[in-house]
């Protein structure tokens, strides 16, 4: 079983792919579905349709694991302002041959495979997306940075001023995000 021990970055080229699409989704029970119905509306669109109900597992259990691990994440938080639903989010990338499929949550623990128990209806999820996938892991966002830009209108000779860095919240949200590529059955 190729169950990933320690996190893993998803292909490097996922960027160039030529489809793209995210999705924020409420750590809410009706995340799972909506997503469901996302992914093979996508897929039919980008003509990926044959990768359908593989992409629908995976997304199905990956959403389902980030709306729990969000939750729980929240709820272990000390007291203090409300601070409203936390957002799971769905990203899909794809090239025609393969399909990344990208779900963060807001709790910083690794995802961990539990062993199956037949009395458990649940606990089955990541030997699942194991299952459909090519290969799967997780990681951790760098944090989101933006460098100051030298304003290309000044010329060369003028003086140069730094444009002003992006207003980003204090504190951001721990958390990671878990990835499956898929490729079509063969």
């Amino acid at each position: 079983m190729g169950m990933p021990v320690q996190k893993v970055s998803p292909p490097g080229d996922a960027a160039q792919w030529p489809y793209h699409s995210f999705l924020p989704l409420g750590a809410l029970p009706g995340a799972i579905p909506c997503a469901r119905l996302h992914t093979t509306a996508v897929l039919w669109e980008w003509g990926m349709e044959t990768m359908a109900h593989a992409a629908e597992l995976a997304v199905s259990e990956l959403v389902t694991n980030a709306v729990r691990a969000s939750t729980q994440a929240q709820n272990g938080r000390p007291p203090g302002p409300p601070a409203g639903v936390p957002v799971v989010g769905l990203r899909l990338a794809g090239d025609r041959l393969r399909l990344l499929v990208e779900v963060s949550d807001h709790d910083p623990g690794p995802p961990v495979p539990t062993a199956v128990d037949p009395e458990r209806d649940g606990g089955r999820g990541l030997l699942l997306v194991d299952a459909v996938s090519e290969r799967w892991g997780y990681y951790y966002p760098a944090a989101a940075t933006v460098p100051p830009q030298r304003s290309p209108a000044l010329a060369a000779s003028e003086p140069q001023f730094l444009a002003a860095a992006p207003v980003l919240p204090a504190a951001p949200e721990p958390g990671k995000i878990v990835w499956a590529l898929l490729s079509p059955p063969g």
